[in-house]
């Protein structure tokens, strides 16, 4: 209902400005309906850069991290910080608690991804001041190429938590 809302008061405003026969008045009423548009639409904040917290890191974002990168993350592990710098090819890098009874299919999830490593090591790390660039306590790490993108990730282990690491960008 809103988007055709929105529809007619783009014809109309487009109608309006064209027939007024000033010409420098329709390109700023479109400059002005483009800024509307890239502001009101859901995904502008990809198109900036932004970290999240524990406090805003919630299953929205793991979903978007699972349909990206290609790797499930189990339902009850918690985000503990997201980073995203933009724009055209995006990396995002992600720190998520994964539940200790999981621990064992985080582990096989990662060793199951594709291997390849051709990058560079600690890629774009000096972007991320919480990304372990040598990490401890590891469990598995890898270099895959999995869905489009390449994916460092590491299962780390301290104390009875996991923490799952993953960083990935398209090439």
């Amino acid at each position: 209902m809103e988007d055709v809302a929105n529809a007619h008061f783009l014809q109309a405003a487009h109608l309006h400005c064209w027939e007024s026969g000033n010409r420098m008045r329709a390109y700023i009423c479109m400059f002005i309906l483009c800024l509307a548009f890239f502001g009101c639409n859901p995904d502008h904040r990809d198109l900036t850069e932004y970290e999240l917290d524990e406090n805003s890191f919630g299953a929205d974002t793991i979903l978007k991290i699972e349909k990206e990168s290609g790797v499930d993350i189990p339902d009850e592990a918690k985000g503990l910080k997201f980073h995203h710098i933009p724009p055209i090819d995006p990396i995002v890098f992600a720190k998520i608690q994964v539940p200790s009874k999981t621990g064992k299919l985080m582990e096989k999830r990662i060793k199951s991804l594709p291997d390849y490593d051709p990058f560079p090591k600690n890629f774009a790390n000096d972007r991320c001041k919480w990304w372990p660039s040598n990490p401890k306590n590891v469990i598995v790490s890898k270099g895959a190429f999995n869905n489009g993108y390449y994916i460092e990730a590491h299962l780390l282990q301290e104390k009875e938590q996991f923490l799952f690491y993953i960083k990935y960008f398209t090439i």
